[in-house]
Formats: structure tokens, sequence, C-alpha cells
């Protein structure tokens, strides 16, 4: 059950087959790179595809594409074709873009031209006043139709020409700042205004209709581009896709190159990964390279680096199909050191066990068990994220209904005949019983992190700790040994002359653990002398430090203990919840006509509290006893993860 075996790697390759080298490592997804040699030879600079990969961004914002799940083991480094490609899907993502702004700026003016016209067409002015009030400025006469297109072009967008008719009439909108260029490409365009009589009050009355025409045929020509641009998306999706991944190796790849020591002909690569990876990651670069690679493995113990401690192996845990899914509790407490047990298995028995005590009934258990199902093969959509914990709601579930069924417990209904009783109602001799056995499962617990605690200090060398500190031997047989006393003073007898023994050796190695730390491990200890050369100064500080201890330990262990009566707790209230609930339903149903109707609404209501609220409290109970009852016995120095190289996507502008 310990952390996954280590080797350390050291890879020299041409700095042709560089990047072959990190394409196959990102690929094989097991090599965590370290850096390897000074800065001075380290490769730097700008990314190779820092153009590419904006226009990559640019084009998945413009078309709102997302980046694949992940990188698939086909995918290569981008070459000519796949930039030209790239640069191609731009150009028409952008054409598109482009058009779209052009007309929504056309149709900007128009509308606020539009708004102006409907404003000042009642009013009981001259024409040319109320041009000189509007923001806007209207030119509205006559120009030769063979001008119109190198008008369109020199005014851009500072102005909108309409075409009204065949005959050359227009009508111009601009604002009131671009009025004097408009009235210039006018008069170059041989501009012909219409003449107004002097006594023409209000607007023309054809223009807010020319105005509302040209609207119609911009908004057409808007949801026009909209569509195609929704086809270029579902026509690029797959392609896109492709090249995202294609350049996310290419950025990851670059990425590493900057850490890399490099000659001017070869570059030195180092890292660490599973033992039993090593062979299949070697063949694969041999491969790749035609064997113009050069690889040396080492064992952590063999590195000097490792023994002074100025470098630590990464720890990478076991994968398994159930325990591995509550591998991100036992890493957000801390991660075990290298060569350690992994208490992932221990947490996961552990946790399934306490929730089902707590929790238990086959109703709920059943609809737990069914939703972490449906979870985990991907059948709600938006719960796809929290895949990797449905094995954990299975396990949960299943317990569930397994206590359920002890207890007669249905969706908090409890059947005439359950195998487990927990309500008091004939007395608390059975509920006695079952904090009791809450209390023998805190002692498993304990003991359990207790022995994981004394393997894991032997294996670090620090044997001293391991013996008599208190998590250690000295602090386990004084747990045991007054478990002991407590199981046979409940079963009558008396405390017997050996008790003396078995208490007294364990507390003398708590009094004296500086003094026989120092003697086992060649350590300095906490002991001092005093300063005439004498003793007694660090006797007496030495037996108050290990009254202290006792003191400490006796707590410690006693609270630990007691903490697992929650368990019990959590597992009663439950039961009484459920009692409330139907005591509840069962009081409304003879009220009144409609009272099985209120009845089915107590039930159903009471079981979604009890099903969401005190399954959340259940599951935090479970992590703070995991945590502070078991973890944190031996879990004191933690490692450092092993984080494989791989290949990610550039999302710095997302």
């Amino acid at each position: 059950m310990s952390t996954v075996v280590m080797r350390k790697l050291e890879i020299v390759a041409l700095k042709r087959d560089i990047d072959a080298v990190l394409e196959c490592i990102g690929h094989a997804g097991c090599f965590q790179i370290t850096d390897a040699g000074d800065a001075a030879s380290k490769d730097g600079g700008e990314s190779r595809y820092r153009a590419s990969l904006d226009t990559l961004e640019e084009l998945r914002r413009s078309l709102d594409l997302k980046y694949p799940e992940g990188i698939s083991e086909g995918t290569h480094l981008p070459g000519l074709n796949e930039e030209a490609a790239l640069e191609e899907m731009c150009a028409r993502s952008g054409r598109i873009d482009q058009e779209l702004q052009v007309n929504a700026e056309r149709a900007a003016k128009l509308r606020e031209a539009l708004e102006e016209a409907r404003v000042f067409a009642g009013m009981e002015l001259p024409f040319h006043d109320l041009d000189r009030l509007a923001f806007l400025a209207l030119r509205i006469g006559r120009v030769d139709p063979e001008e119109l297109p190198a008008m369109r072009l020199s005014l851009g967008e500072k102005a909108v020409v309409i075409a009204v008719g065949e005959k050359g009439d227009i009508v111009a909108v601009t604002a009131r700042k671009d009025c004097a260029a408009l009235d210039s490409e006018l008069t170059r365009a041989g501009f012909l205004p219409r003449r107004f009589s002097p006594d023409f009050k209000g607007l023309p009355s054809e223009l807010p209709s020319v105005l509302d025409r040209s609207l119609a045929v911009l908004d057409a020509k808007r949801a026009s581009l909209e569509r195609e641009k929704a086809e270029l998306r579902e026509e690029l999706v797959q392609p896109w896709s492709i090249l995202a991944a294609s350049f996310a190796v290419a950025y990851s790849i670059d990425d590493s190159l900057h850490s890399l020591a490099c000659s001017t002909q070869t570059c030195c690569l180092e890292g660490w990964a599973p033992r039993d990876e090593v062979g299949r990651l070697a063949e694969s670069i041999a491969a790749r390279t035609f064997g113009r690679v050069a690889m040396r493995s080492f064992s952590p113990e063999e590195l000097e680096s490792v023994s002074s401690g100025d470098e630590e192996v990464p720890v990478l845990l076991k994968r398994r199909s159930f325990v591995s899914s509550f591998e991100r509790m036992v890493l957000s407490f801390g991660t075990p050191r290298y060569g350690s047990i992994d208490p992932t298995p221990f947490v996961g028995v552990f946790f399934v066990l306490f929730f089902a005590i707590m929790f238990g009934d086959l109703g709920q258990g059943f609809l737990i068990f069914a939703c972490s199902l449906a979870m985990r093969f991907g059948l709600v959509p938006k719960l796809a994220k929290w895949k990797a914990f449905a094995p954990i709601g299975i396990a949960c579930g299943i317990g569930s209904m397994m206590m359920g069924f002890l207890t007669g417990s249905f969706f908090t209904y409890e059947t005439a005949a359950p195998i487990l009783s927990l309500m008091p109602d004939g007395g608390s001799g059975k509920t006695l019983v079952f904090f009791g056995a809450t209390l023998a499962l805190g002692v498993v617990v304990n003991s359990t992190g207790l022995i994981i605690n004394v393997v894991d200090k032997i294996r670090a060398g620090k044997v001293g700790e391991a013996l008599f500190a208190k998590t250690g031997m000295a602090g386990g047989l004084f747990f045991w040994w007054a478990v002991s006393m407590g199981v046979r003073a409940i079963l009558g007898s008396r405390p017997a002359w050996f008790d003396v023994i078995g208490l007294g050796l364990p507390i003398l190695g708590l009094v004296f653990e500086d003094r026989l730390v120092t003697l086992i491990e060649g350590r300095s200890g906490g002991h001092q002398g005093s300063e005439d050369g004498s003793d007694k100064a660090g006797f007496f500080a030495t037996a108050v430090k290990g009254f202290v201890a006792v003191l400490e330990s006796v707590s410690y262990f006693l609270s630990n203990s007691l903490s697992f009566l929650r368990v019990g707790a959590f597992a009663l209230s439950h039961v009484v919840l459920s009692f409330i609930v139907f005591t509840m339903g069962d009081m409304v149903r003879h009220r009144s006509a409609a009272g099985l109707v209120w009845q089915l609404l107590i039930v159903l209501f009471g079981n979604a509290i009890i099903l969401f609220l005190e399954g959340l409290i259940v599951a935090v109970q479970i992590v703070r006893l995991e945590y502070y009852e078991f973890l944190s016995k031996f879990l004191t120095e933690t490692g450092s993860p092993f984080v494989p190289f791989k290949f990610q996507f550039h999302k710095e502008q997302s």
C-alpha cells in the first residue's frame, strides 16, 4: 500500500530531436520534468508559435468555440499545412466579422436618422432650420449612379448613402462631425441637392419610409451574415479542435524548452517517472528519435541530492478504480511523503462505513446510488464535472441501503420488524450498546492511524520517534492497555498488578521520549544540564515535560475516542428526524378532507430535507473525523505531489 516507486531519469538528446522527445513525454503523461543545468545554458526567448496561438484564440472567440476535453494520442506538432489552414479559417471568419461590424455601424446611423426624422416630422419649421438643429446631417439630392460605388468607398464608415430609385436620387446620413467630409465627397461626385421651396416645413414625407426600407435591407443582410457565421462554426468545429490540440502540443513543448539545459548541439532533460513506466517511455523515445538518445535511470537511494534532503522525490498514489476517488480528500489534507503508506484505501473504507452508519435508509440510499450511477455513465450532463466522485456516491448509497435494511428504514418510514432498532422505545440498553460500538469503531480508526505512523517513521529512519512518541508505539501501547482496562471494567473485572506494568512502561517511554530518541537516533534531544554541570535542572525539566506529555496523551486519546460518539449521535438523529416526519404526517392526516395530501407533502418535504441537508452535514462530519482523528496521526510531514508534463491549451487570453 505504499506510494508508487519512482525513478530519476536523465535524457540527453540532439537539439533537433528535443521536440520529438518532449512530444513522446507529453503523450505518455508519466514524466515530471525537473530543472536541469544553470540559467546561462537554458534555452529562452519568445514562443515560436506566439502569432499562431493568438490567431487561434482570436478564431475561438469569434466563433464561440470550445477547447477539446483532451489531446488524443495521434496529435502532432503543427507544420506548414496547419499554419495555412489556420490562416484560411481566420480569413473566412474575419470577413464575416468585418461585414457584420460595417452592417452594425450603418444600421446604427440609420436608426438615429429615423428617430430624428420621426421627431422633426411634425414640427412647423423650415427644412433648413431643422437640418441645423439635428444631431445628424441629412443630404437629399441626386448624383450620377456610376459615382455611388466610389463615393461609398471614399466615405467608408463616415456616412451612409442610400440610393432611392434608379435615377441617382440619394439620401446621405452622417454625424455632424463628419459633415465636412460628406459635403466634400458630394461636391466631387457632382451632387445636385434637392430644392425645397422657402415655405416648405418639416421633413420630406418619403424620408422615414426610405430609412425604414434601408434598415430592413441591413437587417436582412445581418441575419444572412449570422447564418453564414453559424454554418461556418459548424463546419470548423472539428478542424479547429484538431488545430487547437496540435498547437497545444507546440505551446507546451515551447514552454518546457525554456527550462532545459542546452548546448549548441544537445539538450539535457531530467525528471521523475514511475518505475513501471520507465521501460515503455524509453522504447517510445528511442523509436521516435531512431535511437539518437541517451538515457540513464537512478533509484532515489542512489542520489546524493535525495539523501541530503536537497531534492524531494515526487509522490504518486496508486490508481485504483474505487479507492482513487478519495485521493482528493487525502491530498487536500496533505501529500504523503515518498515511500510512506498510502492512506487512501483506509480513508475510503472508513468514509463509506461512517456514512452507512450515520445515514442508513433503504430508500434514500437507493436515490444516492441511482443518482451516482447516472453521474458515472454521463446520463446527467450538468453533473459531468463531478463524474470522478461518482464511485463514492455509489459505495455510500449501497452502504446506506444495507444499514437501512438492518434498521428497517425506507424513506424515513420504519418497518414493523427492524433487525437493528435504534429507537430507545424499550429502554436505553440497545442505544448504549450502539454507542459502545461506535466507540469501538473509534478505537479501530485510532489504532490504524497509530500503526501507519509507526511504520512510516521506521521507513523514514526515525526509529526513536516510532517507538517513544505520543503517536508511536509508546502512545499506542498506553492507549490499547487503557482500552483493555476499560473493557475489563465493563465486564466486571478489577484492575490487577500487571496493569501497573502495562501502563507504566509506555508512560516511562512518553516521559523520557527526548532522552530515548537521542539515545537511539543519536540526535540532540531537548534535555539540557544546569549551568554548574549538574543534571538537577535537566531532570526537573524532564519530569515536568514528562508529566505534561502523559497528561496530553490522556487528553489526546480520550478526545479522539469520544469524538466517534458523533457517529452514533448522527445515526440516532437520523432515526429521530424520520420519526418526527411521519408523526407530523399522521397528525395532519385526519384533520381535514385533504389530510392525505398534506401527509404526502410533509413526507416528501421531510425526506428532501433529510436527504440533502442531513446528508451534507453527515459528509462534513465524516471528513472532520477522517482529518483530525485519522490522518493527523501520521500525515504530519507532507511530500511533493507528482505533476507530470502534459500538453495544455494556451488560454492566457481566454
